[in-house]
C-alpha cells in the first residue's frame, strides 16, 4: 500500500508543472540592428507581476555606463527575485551597432533619439540625425513594439553625461525628482520643455501613457558604488510607485 501511495506521489509530480521562481529570466530578442545585432530583453521579477517596468542602459552607443547599471540590475534580481508584484523588463543596450562600433549613432548614423514618432522633426541633421521618417529605424520599431505588447508603468532609460534626471513637464517629473534622490543625484532634475523631439521618453510618455524619464549618469566611469545605487533605485522607485 506505501509502494502504491509513492508510485501516485511520483506520477503526480511529473504531471504537475514545476513552480516558476520569481527570479526566473525570460531572454528574448525583441528585434535587430541595422547591421542584424540582437537586440536582447531579459524579463525577471515577478512573473505575474502587474507593475511593469523598462529599463535601457543605452540607446547612444558612447554612452556605456547605463549598460554596467542594468548588469547590475539583472545579478540583483537573479539572485533575490525582486518584489513581490513587479516584473522588469531590461534592455542592455537598443543600439547594438552604436554601442559595438562606439558611436552616439546606429549604423546609418541616426540618432534613435530623435527617431521616434513623437514631435518628430525631420530638418534635424548632423549628430541628432532624426532620420529619413519616423520610426525609421528598425531598433527604434523593436523598442516601440516592446512597449505596446507590454504596456510599461514606468520606463527609466540611461543616458551620459549630465549627472541629473530629464523628464517630461508635467506630473511626471515628482518620480524623477524622486529616484534623483534614491540613487544620489540629488534634486538636480529637470524637465525636457518640449528641446529634444522624437525622443523615446516622450513618445512612450504620450502614446503608451508610461511614466518615462532620461538618468543622466555623470561623464567617464562611473564608480562602482554609483552603479550599485542605480540598481538599487530602480527597484526602490517602483515599489514606490506601486
Amino acid at each position: 500500500m506505501k509502494h502504491r501511495h509513492l508510485i501516485a506521489l511520483a506520477l503526480a509530480a511529473a504531471i504537475l508543472p514545476a513552480p516558476v521562481a520569481s527570479g526566473a529570466t525570460e531572454r528574448k530578442v525583441i528585434g535587430r540592428s541595422v547591421d542584424g545585432r540582437p537586440i536582447v530583453s531579459w524579463h525577471q521579477g515577478d512573473p505575474k507581476g502587474d507593475f511593469r517596468v523598462l529599463v535601457v542602459g543605452s540607446v547612444h552607443g558612447d554612452e556605456r555606463q547605463g549598460m554596467r547599471v542594468v548588469a547590475r540590475l539583472r545579478q540583483n534580481l537573479a539572485g533575490r527575485g525582486g518584489p513581490k508584484g513587479i516584473g522588469v523588463w531590461s534592455v542592455k543596450t537598443a543600439n547594438p551597432d552604436g554601442t559595438a562600433l562606439g558611436t552616439r549613432r546606429n549604423a546609418r548614423r541616426i540618432d534613435l533619439n530623435r527617431n521616434f514618432p513623437f514631435r518628430w522633426d525631420g530638418s534635424l541633421n548632423g549628430g541628432y540625425n532624426s532620420g529619413p521618417r519616423p520610426a525609421s529605424e528598425p531598433e527604434t520599431r523593436a523598442i516601440m513594439r516592446l512597449s505596446r505588447r507590454v504596456g510599461f508603468d514606468l520606463a527609466v532609460w540611461f543616458h551620459q553625461p549630465w549627472g541629473r534626471t530629464l523628464a517630461p513637464c508635467d506630473g511626471q517629473r515628482r518620480w524623477a525628482f524622486l529616484y534623483a534622490r534614491l540613487s544620489g543625484l540629488g534634486t538636480g532634475g529637470s524637465c525636457d520643455h518640449g528641446r529634444y523631439p522624437g525622443s523615446a521618453v516622450s513618445w512612450q510618455h504620450q502614446a503608451t501613457g508610461t511614466t518615462a524619464f532620461v538618468v543622466e549618469l555623470g561623464p567617464g566611469l562611473q564608480p562602482r558604488a554609483v552603479i550599485n545605487r542605480h540598481a538599487r533605485a530602480v527597484i526602490r522607485l517602483a515599489k514606490r510607485m506601486k
